[in-house]
């Protein structure tokens, strides 16, 4: 039987109310792996037409099946490009607000080992009875994250009321159905990116890649953020209480060798007039300058200190944890595919 962890709600929060930080988050992104996200468009790569031809007639003819079927596998391969805007590579918003926001369901209620979580797993998958062998969907995916993709949690209920009272709180501050959302990520670009292109044989797939070492730059809006809540923003995004850990981005981020890891970093914060108040009380400054109200330097610092900090006091069960460093700690059992 799937232990049954309770979930913890806060009431919904007026999505007008002027309360807390109204802003937007100015953030580096630093590669320290390759990483591939998709932009949907695929590229067949024939290695031999002459070759792939002859093995189309024999399957016409029903000659050789098994061998053709066997051979024709290493004749083509699948070329996968990165998303691009315009002339800019660029990781989407929403790939990063889901990374951010998967994380913290599955770091919620002490990645499995606790009794309550303060993130519910409605629109998940259902939960684990046992490990995937080795070799099977997600089994890299399991042993990394292990007890948080094997529990059950309480449903939502206000998916069946006609008016939302009361939710999780991830689900308060990222929205859900009828919910909109607090957040708002911003594309991730970079301008004169270094790619290359690498082949995992192990899938058959050629992938273009952004490589170590590149900085992309974004944004997040806030909308009558609290305190508590932008620090779990910022466990989301990685920060572990004395700095920000690596986390895990884009295709075979479990999976590959060298493949996935990137650090956030806050360059500033800037705010609406009447989130000054608030910050101010917190014992954070805010200086006025060309781009409006902003906090940087020393006080954003602080800020985020103590945002962690009332996060933690606020939302105990979600703990800090970077699964790019457990993909490290455990790389020897995950039989890792290169990129070469």
């Amino acid at each position: 039987m799937l232990f049954l962890q309770k979930l913890s709600r806060v009431p919904l929060t007026s999505r007008s109310a002027l309360q807390g930080v109204t802003g937007v988050i100015v953030f580096s992104l630093k590669l320290l792996d390759g990483v591939h996200v998709g932009s949907g468009e695929l590229n067949l790569i024939v290695r031999d037409l002459n070759a792939v031809k002859r093995f189309s007639r024999e399957i016409l003819a029903k000659k050789n099946i098994e061998r053709v079927g066997a051979e024709i596998v290493n004749l083509i391969s699948i070329g996968l490009k990165f998303v691009k805007l315009g002339t800019k590579l660029c990781i989407p918003g929403s790939t990063l607000k889901g990374v951010v926001r998967t994380r913290l369901e599955l770091i919620a209620g002490k990645r499995g080992s606790g009794d309550t979580a303060s993130a519910c797993l409605t629109f998940a998958g259902p939960p684990l009875t046992k490990l995937p062998t080795p070799g099977s969907q997600g089994w890299r995916h399991a042993r990394i994250w292990g007890r948080a993709v094997s529990i059950d949690r309480e449903a939502e209920s206000y998916l069946e009321e006609e008016f939302v009272s009361e939710l999780c709180p991830i689900c308060n501050l990222f929205g859900a159905p009828g919910v909109a959302s607090r957040t708002l990520f911003s594309n991730a670009c970079c301008d004169n990116c270094s790619t290359h292109v690498c082949t995992v044989s192990e899938y058959n797939m050629r992938l273009e890649i952004l490589s170590p070492g590149t900085v992309l730059k974004g944004s997040i809006a806030l909308r009558g953020v609290v305190v508590e809540e932008l620090g779990l923003l910022l466990i989301g995004m990685g920060f572990d209480g004395n700095n920000f850990k690596p986390i895990l981005i884009g295709r075979l981020k479990y999976a590959g060798e060298g493949m996935g890891r990137a650090l956030f970093s806050l360059e500033k914060l800037i705010v609406a007039i009447y989130s000054v108040d608030y910050l101010e009380k917190l014992g954070v400054g805010v200086k006025q300058g060309d781009e409006g109200y902003v906090v940087e330097g020393d006080e954003l610092k602080k800020l985020v200190y103590t945002a962690f900090a009332k996060a933690r006091e606020r939302y105990p069960d979600i703990e800090p944890f970077s699964e790019a460093e457990e993909k490290e700690r455990i790389s020897q059992q995950l039989n890792l595919v290169r990129c070469s």
